[in-house]
C-alpha cells in the first residue's frame, strides 16, 4: 500500500502505470478503508486513491473537521500536490463525500491543476438543496448521533459495542455531521466537468426524483442519472453495474501521463 507523505490521501493498490485516475471520498462517518475492496476490485488501467479525512484510521488523533469547505481546500491542495497540472483525475463521492468531492472540484478547476474530468456523485442531494447553518448535532446526545449513522450502514456495528472505540471515533462523526448540516452551496455554484448521479431507489434520505436537482451544478449540461436497486448504501456489495459504469467513467479521464 502506498501511503504516501499526504495524510489525506491513500493508495491501497498502487499501479504506477495506470493510465487512469478515480479519488474518492468517503461517505459521513467513514473512512478510506470502506473503499479497500472496491480499490481492489479495478482493472489494472485505473488507479484509486481514497481521501481520508482527520480523526480516523491512520489519522484517529488529528482534530476532525467540521466544515466541508474546509474539507475541500486541504483535500484540493494535496490533490494539487499528488497529480500536477499533468492528470486529470475522476472524482467520485458518496453521501457527504459527494459534496466534497464537488467543493473539491470546483477548486481545482479554479487553479487548473488536476482540475477533474468527471465528477460523480451518489446517495446525495444536491448541494444546494441542504439544509445550511442547522448545526442540529450540536445538541443531540451521543446514542443520537451514532444512530443516524449506524441507522444508514455505513459504520460497523460493532463500533456500538466497543465503548473505548466509540469514544474515539464520535468527534470524527459529530463533526462529519456537522459539516453536512451546515452546508449549502449557491444556486449558481458549478462545476464544468460532465457531472452523473447514482442513486438508489430505496434510499430514504435521497429520492431518486430530486437526483436532477444536480442541474443547478453542472455547467456542462444535465447530468446523467442512474438508479439502482438497494438502500443509502447499495454500493455495499459493489454490483457489477455499479463497478462497470465507474470504470468506464474514469476512462474518461485521457490521462497523458502516470504519476509514480
Amino acid at each position: 500500500m502506498d501511503t504516501g507523505t499526504n495524510p489525506w490521501i491513500r493508495c491501497f493498490h498502487p499501479k504506477p502505470r495506470a493510465a487512469h485516475t478515480l479519488v474518492c471520498f468517503p461517505h459521513a462517518g467513514g473512512s478510506a478503508s470502506y473503499y479497500h475492496g472496491l480499490s481492489a476490485a479495478l482493472d489494472p488501467d485505473v488507479e484509486m486513491l481514497v481521501i481520508q479525512y482527520p480523526g480516523r484510521e491512520n489519522r484517529l488523533f488529528e482534530k476532525p473537521v467540521d466544515a466541508v469547505g474546509a474539507l475541500a481546500d486541504a483535500v484540493a491542495d494535496a490533490l494539487t500536490a499528488r497529480l500536477g497540472e499533468d492528470r486529470r483525475p475522476v472524482l467520485f463521492g458518496h453521501s457527504m463525500g459527494a459534496v466534497v468531492a464537488f467543493e473539491t472540484g470546483r477548486r481545482l478547476e479554479r487553479t487548473g491543476v488536476a482540475a477533474p474530468r468527471h465528477l460523480v456523485v451518489s446517495a446525495c442531494s444536491a448541494p444546494s438543496d441542504g439544509p445550511g447553518s442547522v448545526r442540529l448535532v450540536d445538541e443531540q446526545p451521543d446514542a443520537d448521533v451514532l444512530a443516524r449513522i449506524m441507522g444508514l450502514g455505513g459504520t460497523a456495528h460493532g463500533v456500538g459495542e466497543d465503548a473505548e472505540l466509540l469514544t474515539l471515533v464520535l468527534p470524527a462523526i459529530r463533526a462529519d455531521l456537522a459539516a453536512l448540516e451546515s452546508y449549502r452551496a449557491a444556486d449558481g455554484a458549478a462545476v464544468h466537468c460532465p457531472v452523473t448521479v447514482l442513486v438508489a431507489d430505496g434510499d430514504p434520505e435521497v429520492r431518486p426524483e430530486r437526483a436532477g436537482l444536480w442541474g443547478r451544478h453542472a455547467a456542462s449540461g444535465e447530468p446523467e442519472v442512474h438508479v439502482f436497486e438497494g438502500d443509502h448504501f447499495y454500493l455495499r456489495e459493489r454490483p457489477g453495474r455499479f463497478l462497470d459504469l465507474l470504470q468506464e467513467t474514469a476512462r474518461t479521464s485521457h490521462a497523458e501521463s502516470s504519476h509514480g
